[in-house]
């Protein structure tokens, strides 16, 4: 059925994004309060889990914008359908690439796959830790 703002499907409130919110906000504020301190960590770490999930959701399928484009430029190849399928292949091809040495300081292409690395792991910093990203700006 469409939504009234033309998308696809009518999804139900909360979405599966706001219950991971409201999960996380609620075993953060009101249930680590009530808990003995020897329990504490065991929240914290389902907290970070949740926070990780929620980010991991709201970003989509790619952990950066133009990631699987930036891949099919380095490689020169066509993005297949689906292009979650294109994305694995390629990084999968990146870091088998990286470990063989074929972008060491002196390939032609070092400075496009070190950019891609970098845009990759400050995305994924951004998802699991994005308190850390803001505390070295």
């Amino acid at each position: 059925m469409p939504s009234p703002d033309g998308g696809d499907e009518m999804r139900n409130r909360p979405t599966a994004e706001e219950l991971l919110q409201i999960a996380e906000e609620t075993l953060s504020n009101k249930v680590t309060t009530n808990l003995p301190q020897e329990q504490r960590y065991n929240v914290a770490m389902i907290v970070s889990a949740i926070g990780i999930a929620r980010r991991e959701l709201a970003g989509g399928r790619f952990a950066w914008d133009g990631e699987l484009d930036a891949l099919q430029r380095l490689y020169a190849t066509d993005i297949q359908k689906p292009a979650e399928s294109t994305l694995f292949n390629l990084s999968s091809k990146l870091a088998s690439d990286f470990r063989a040495g074929v972008y060491d300081e002196s390939s032609e292409n070092h400075k496009v796959a070190l950019n891609i690395l970098i845009k990759d792991v400050l995305a994924r910093l951004n998802e699991d830790s994005p308190r850390y990203l803001k505390m070295t700006s």
